[in-house]
């Protein structure tokens, strides 16, 4: 990593529009302004704290923006200079002060606070990428990889209902009915982006699917694929906003806003919801809501 000191004093850009995502990222920081900039979630004292800490993809988003900010904190040059200090002083008010004018303005309401948390997140990324001179292969040096062999979970065949769908690329497509014009799609959906981790023992990645068609529905599925390119699918719901996937133990947790039930299809879904699967015997099956898997 390298600071370029004459891009120091530039600001990082202001926060606009951005969907939900979510994927954790794992760094370890010995400044102990850095430490603070992630939530303790073994001791939450402020609503907002707790709420970040009951939602599992709003872990997530914390984490990522805490490891890139901790990356920026730390960054060495090659000697302490003005411009370097300047840096650091700059970049710690800019986190204060989004803290406590943009995250904590949210309260304890999800949608907001993922608006807010990936906004921050894509300026954190973008002010590392340009002071530390990140690679891709760098910046995924930092982030938490799937257990186990790499698995290429968007050329992969999906059990959807009673049939295999077999992703390219991320996407199948297909003729909605003989002879028809219309076209069945089933994508990859990103963001939030895919989750690694272990289910039934094996190496998995976990991701959203979602599969539309001529009609006006867009269905969401939680997907689970394994090493050998073979993988299932829960589905999640209807024209559903993901907002992320993780596997947790043996939890698969999936979070995303609903409409409430009497509202139509046409209202943007603004309820937060998160549930929990297991893998049994080769299907994904939903835990009891008021029984989630130990952490």
């Amino acid at each position: 990593m390298f600071f370029n000191p004459r891009d120091s004093t530039k600001k990082m850009k202001k926060m606009g529009h951005c969907v939900a995502v979510a994927a954790l990222l794992t760094f370890t920081s010995i400044n102990g302004f850095a430490q603070t900039a992630e939530v303790d979630c073994a001791k939450p004292h402020q609503p907002i704290e707790r709420a970040i800490c009951a939602n599992g993809a709003l872990r997530a988003l914390d984490a990522r923006a805490g490891a890139y900010y901790s990356m920026l904190l730390e960054a060495k040059p090659a000697a302490e200079s003005a411009p370097y200090r300047e840096f650091r002083e700059s970049l710690q008010a800019d986190e204060q002060k989004w803290r406590q004018e943009t995250r904590d303005a949210c309260g304890p309401q999800v949608s907001c606070l993922a608006s807010a948390y990936e906004h921050r997140v894509d300026e954190l990324r973008a002010s590392a990428s340009e002071h530390l001179a990140l690679t891709a292969s760098a910046a995924a040096a930092h982030t938490q990889k799937p257990a186990g062999p790499l698995i290429d979970y968007k050329d992969a065949t999906y059990r959807i209902g009673t049939q295999d769908v077999t992703l390219l690329g991320g996407q199948h497509t297909a003729p909605a009915a003989p002879d028809s014009a219309a076209q069945d799609v089933t994508r990859v959906v990103e963001p939030p982006e895919h989750a690694g981790g272990k289910l039934g023992g094996r190496p998995a990645v976990a991701v959203f699917l979602s599969e539309e068609g001529g009609g006006s529905g867009t269905f969401y599925y939680a997907a689970v694929v394994f090493a050998d390119g073979r993988g299932t699918t829960f589905q999640i719901g209807d024209r559903i906003q993901p907002v992320g996937i993780a596997i947790n133990g043996d939890d698969l947790v999936v979070s995303y806003l609903d409409r409430k039930p009497d509202e139509p299809m046409v209202v943007p879904p603004t309820v937060p919801r998160e549930r929990h699967f297991a893998y049994m015997n080769e299907q994904i099956v939903e835990r009891p809501a008021a029984q989630p898997a130990a952490q």
